[in-house]
């Protein structure tokens, strides 16, 4: 099929949201190469959220060629165009974007490095980890949930990263560095040691939430969590007995 750049172009501007959309699904079905810049240049600017998000998928198919002009809309002092950039790389998740993703992350606009935190995620560019993990403790609790997730992503190999945030010297990045680590289960049993001192740390929430992580280890925390039974705090005695107790009745079912 012949494809009419120039009035494909005209149709993506046009003032009838019908139009723009339709424009974009031929763009991207058709892999319109040639009307990759028409692409990006909407990218920050389009109003409908339906018609944005196809831009965005047909913007994602022809990526190699809109690359350039998605990377320069990073540094845009537009809010909203970092976003929409962010949100593209997110959607064709390559490793090599990481580097260009680092200021993303690190965005004082909550809403841009949310969008950071999931395109550095797709990258599945484990050098993402120590810049996700720097953003521990920062925001309000969808910005620390949607960075556990990206964490989460990473899996084991965010577990030595995340263990040494264990000893900042901020509590609330101890405890969200403790609460990912106990998402990911048997995969963060090598931070067993650093999450048994933790327990023991001089801020109760983090005690809380290691003793947490701990129950959500493998067997290696078995013991571990037998002593945090005897723990001086009581919030936490009580809560490493019930994650004993899950652990048990799982076991004897098992």
């Amino acid at each position: 099929m012949t494809i009419d750049t120039t009035k494909i172009i005209t149709a993506l501007n046009s003032d009838d949201l019908v139009d723009r959309f339709h424009a974009a699904s031929t763009i991207g079905m058709y892999r319109v190469t040639d009307a990759a810049d028409a692409l990006v240049g909407r990218l920050g600017v389009e109003t409908d959220c339906q018609v944005r998000e196809r831009i965005t998928w047909a913007t994602v198919q022809v990526i190699d060629q809109a690359l350039p002009g998605v990377i320069e809309q990073l540094t845009s002092d537009d809010d909203a165009t970092r976003t929409q950039a962010a949100h593209v790389l997110s959607k064709a998740g390559r490793p090599e974007f990481a580097d260009q993703l680092v200021a993303i992350v690190n965005d004082p606009n909550p809403r841009v490095a949310i969008k950071g935190y999931r395109a550095a995620a797709s990258t599945g560019n484990t050098a993402m980890v120590p810049v996700l993990v720097a953003r521990l403790g920062q925001g309000d609790k969808l910005q620390l949930d949607l960075l556990t997730n990206a964490l989460l992503v990473f899996g084991e190999d965010a577990v030595p990263a995340l263990t040494e945030a264990l000893s900042s010297e901020d509590a609330t990045v101890r405890a969200h560095a403790a609460e990912v680590l106990g998402f990911l289960g048997e995969a963060a049993d090598p931070a067993l040691e650093a999450l048994t001192a933790a327990s023991n740390d001089a801020d109760q929430t983090v005690r809380i939430v290691a003793t947490t992580a701990l129950g959500q280890l493998g067997e290696v925390a078995n013991e571990a969590l037998a002593r945090a039974t005897e723990s001086s705090d009581a919030h936490v005695a009580l809560a490493a007995t019930r994650l004993r107790q899950r652990r048990e009745a799982a076991a004897a079912q098992a």
